[in-house]
């Protein structure tokens, strides 16, 4: 059966969600807008959270097949092959954060003009629809050039860490048959953006666990019927990329917003218009370029440790994803609800979207603290059954429970900066976090090893709190002053 994204259609169309978009409409520029509710965030970060968290589980079993392989070679080949393709493929989330930031704004300010929806989609869906065209043409473009240049890419990639020849043509094995899916992986980016941006979360739920269960049928398939290895978790990864993006088309030309164009090539490639795109994509290209080398440098520093601590730091990396991407669902949250209400130059109902989400979000990250205190032996244990692998990760597992509770605030004001297009700070508070990290991390893994290591993870997200935190009030500045009858909390 269709899924059409119409008022008709409950798939798209939750009571929940119409409920959300009618609040959100009210009382656009009245002085005493209703507060951002409770359930208006958890109907926009669940569904997030429950695709986000299917995010890592596929890297999970990645790890927990290759895990039973008879060298741990196998699991450090795979860290090092994900961590490449997060690496070069997230070099580019411009296309997922500069997408849902310019589509929530957007998408405010056609309800800012309109009585009511149905208005707001006739008079303001142009703007929204022009976000989403450049952010596609740009993602298959990007994509296809990676697909050109993949062999001096891989290469480049490898010389950055310190690993055996045997362990590097594992790797080779692995980055040859999974670069062919940049072009779908970028262009999924794009429209997880755009759903994002349009409040449809509900869409990107259903293209994140299709694209990450397909993946990991395949790759237990492969490796159990075929015994592939690593190239078929690759090949997995390939299939499930394309299988998404077709899916995530198909979503948006239902929603009327992809075929008919309701825009023209001349509106698309506007001067202004790539002016503002190439900024505020620029800017969050060298953001993401710092916080990719980070991990990079993270990763490199623990493959000199030796092969067991590797493959055990991959363990723990696969932890510190899932955490990061359940709490993401609040961050895009705040990234959804501050953009609508920047679009309306709305201060109120933007503190009252930053303060109910923050609520949330430490909330959660609450939760996964206790849950990786008490469940991270179990949580290890699922991933290998190499006894000295598991007696290494061990060892830092306190750590790995203690980093929710730090990251949570990085992670919550980067949806805030992203929902607003304030980009140029981000990227300078992630040069000043990278600086202080890459200092930090030469000093504690001399003195201390693996656990200075992750020490000096936890000093980066220290870092981009504090970086970002300090320029928060500029973004407040931009939505006028207070008004006169406000609280202290307004």
């Amino acid at each position: 059966m269709m899924l059409v994204a119409s008022s008709r259609n409950p798939f798209f169309q939750t009571e929940n969600s119409r409920n959300l978009l009618a609040n959100l409409s009210q009382n656009p520029s009245g002085s005493n807008p209703p507060a951002v509710s409770h359930r208006q965030v958890l109907a926009l970060a669940l569904p997030i959270i429950l695709s986000n968290v299917s995010v890592p589980l596929v890297g999970m079993v990645d790890t927990a097949v290759m895990g039973r392989m008879s060298e741990p070679t196998y699991i450090g080949a795979t860290a090092i092959g994900a961590v490449i393709f997060s690496s070069v493929f997230w070099l580019f989330g411009f296309l997922r954060m500069g997408t849902g930031g310019l589509v929530a704004q957007a998408f405010g300010g056609q309800h800012l003009q309109a009585d009511n929806r149905a208005d707001a989609a006739a008079s303001g869906a142009t703007e929204v629809d022009n976000a989403i065209a450049r952010a596609l043409l740009s993602a298959l473009c990007i994509g296809l050039l990676l697909v050109i240049l993949q062999k001096p890419i891989i290469e480049l990639a490898l010389k950055a860490f310190t690993a055996s020849d045997e362990l590097k043509q594992l790797v080779r094995d692995y980055c040859s048959i999974r670069m062919f899916a940049a072009p779908a992986t970028l262009v999924t980016y794009a429209l997880l953006g755009a759903f994002i941006g349009l409040q449809r979360t509900a869409a990107v739920l259903t293209i994140q666990l299709l694209l990450n269960l397909v993946n990991i049928a395949l790759t237990i398939g492969f490796f159990s019927i075929f015994d592939w290895g690593i190239k078929g978790v690759a090949l997995a990864t390939l299939i499930a990329e394309y299988v998404a993006v077709g899916y995530g088309l198909l979503l948006l030309q239902r929603s009327g917003r992809l075929f008919p164009l309701k825009t023209t090539w001349q509106v698309i490639v506007a001067p202004q218009a790539i002016r503002e795109l190439i900024e505020v994509n620029g800017n969050l290209f060298v953001r993401t370029l710092c916080l990719t080398l980070a991990f990079y440098w993270l990763t490199q520093s623990g493959s000199m440790l030796g092969e067991v601590t590797l493959a055990a730091n991959a363990i723990l990396i696969h932890m510190l994803h899932l955490m990061a991407h359940a709490l993401d669902g609040f961050s895009h949250a705040a990234e959804t609800l501050c953009g609508y209400a920047y679009g309306q130059k709305n201060r109120s109902k933007f503190k009252s979207s930053v303060r109910t989400s923050s609520l949330w979000a430490m909330v959660f990250a609450c939760l996964i603290t206790i849950a990786y205190g008490v469940f991270g032996t179990q949580i290890v244990a699922l991933m290998t059954t190499l006894e000295e692998v598991r007696a290494h990760a061990g060892q830092w597992l306190p750590l790995i429970a203690l980093t929710p509770l730090i990251s949570v605030w990085s992670f919550l004001l980067d949806g805030i900066y992203i929902g607003t297009t304030h980009t140029r700070e981000m990227r300078n508070g992630m040069i000043v976090s990278l600086l202080v990290f890459l200092a930090s991390n030469l000093i504690l893994v001399h003195f201390y090893g693996n656990t200075g290591l992750w020490i000096s993870y936890i000093v980066l997200m220290v870092a981009r709190t504090l970086t970002l935190y300090h320029t928060y009030p500029r973004i407040l500045s931009r939505l006028g002053p207070a008004p006169a009858s406000a609280s202290l909390n307004t």
